[in-house]
């Protein structure tokens, strides 16, 4: 009897043997598949599902062209919550949302105007538990990293409907010079700069992960740049913020920011009451809010309108967060301008104009 298969040509032992060995290859790579295949693999949704309930909806003032509505992410099972320094947390009052729909009242844990954010506490009751994202897992992120922008833009989210996510990069990290009318962004370290549009009204205080849901951002306030004054897209680094939110966590001051050299000249207690009339809460405390506690009368602030206990929020489109704020804005305005101030009155928000004497 012939045997089944015989040669001598040196190739076609060698597709022999690869033919004889297939069947063994194949069933190794189909167990290292299966075995493979028994961890889960997790998905953009659901990356997105588990991010969105960290992101809680704010609600205030809008004030003129600002809006009355923003973001923040919570960091506590307490229920803290940070987001962005801006006009809603100084007009003094604010609701929070969370994403199923519970609404909260906020107070104000803790600011720090060098790095542009502060830490609210929605009033819960104390059995209440909130999902979180832990300050000690804030991560980094570079150029090229693919990433997730959460956040209530455009107001899309009220009650218990998801946040808006958008997906984009991030471009390059670098110091940014920028601007808000008259407000000059305070944070000297590198941002993200991402190529999404996340520069949207309400977006300022959401959360930046990567496209696994690592948190590496704070997604910053609507702001042009200094010198092209075109819109930034940016977030502020979490690696960043992680030491300073941890000690507004634990009710530890913060150190501000140094002192710029070209530092604005500032009216004096004496020149603003002689000039326009305004007596002003003593300045005792770094940042003591911009509170009104006397107007002369038949001053100019008394025929304005303005009155004790109004606390100025802003002045014209620039924020007040203080009183040295106000008297640096008041130093500026030259005489005969009209200068329009917006002021918190009785949980209130009021204008009163004041021509400078």
């Amino acid at each position: 009897m012939k045997p089944f298969f015989a040669t001598t040509n040196p190739l076609v032992l060698v597709s022999v043997m690869l033919f004889a060995a297939w069947p063994t290859s194949f069933a190794a790579a189909a167990i290292r598949n299966t075995q493979a295949d028994e961890v889960p693999q997790q998905t953009l949704t659901d990356v997105i599902e588990s991010q969105e309930p960290m992101v809680v909806k704010l609600f205030g003032a809008g004030v003129g062209n600002l809006d009355s509505y923003g973001s923040g992410i919570l960091i506590s099972e307490q229920g803290h919550v940070l987001t962005v320094w801006n006009h809603l947390i100084n007009t003094g009052y604010l609701t929070a949302v969370t994403n199923e729909g519970r609404r909260y009242e906020v107070k104000v844990a803790g600011t720090s105007a060098a790095h542009d954010i502060a830490v609210l506490k929605l009033q819960s009751r104390d059995d209440e538990v909130f999902q979180f994202i832990s300050p000690e897992t804030f991560s980094d992120a570079d150029a090229g990293d693919s990433v997730l922008a959460f956040s209530n833009m455009f107001h899309v989210a009220t009650g218990n409907e998801p946040v808006s996510v958008v997906h984009g990069v991030i471009s390059v990290r670098t110091p940014l010079e920028a601007t808000q009318g008259r407000w000059v962004f305070p944070v000297r370290t590198e941002v993200l700069l991402i190529d999404a549009i996340t520069n949207n009204s309400g977006a300022a205080g959401g959360l930046l992960t990567t496209e696994d849901g690592t948190p590496v951002g704070l997604i910053g306030r609507e702001i042009r740049h200094k010198i092209s004054n075109t819109w930034v897209n940016y977030a502020v680094p979490l690696s960043t913020l992680k030491p300073v939110v941890l000690n507004l966590l634990a009710g530890k001051k913060v150190e501000s920011a140094p002192a710029e050299t070209d530092e604005q000249a500032m009216i004096s207690d004496q020149l603003l009451t002689s000039r326009f009339g305004i007596t002003m809460l003593p300045n005792v405390v770094e940042r003591t809010p911009a509170y009104v506690d006397a107007i002369v009368p038949g001053s100019t602030a008394s025929s304005s309108g303005l009155r004790r206990g109004d606390l100025i929020v802003l002045v014209d489109d620039t924020i007040i967060t203080c009183i040295t704020d106000f008297q640096k804005q008041m130093a500026a305005r030259r005489s005969g301008s009209r200068i329009v101030l917006t002021v918190n009155r009785n949980q209130q928000l009021e204008t009163v104009t004041i021509k400078v004497p």
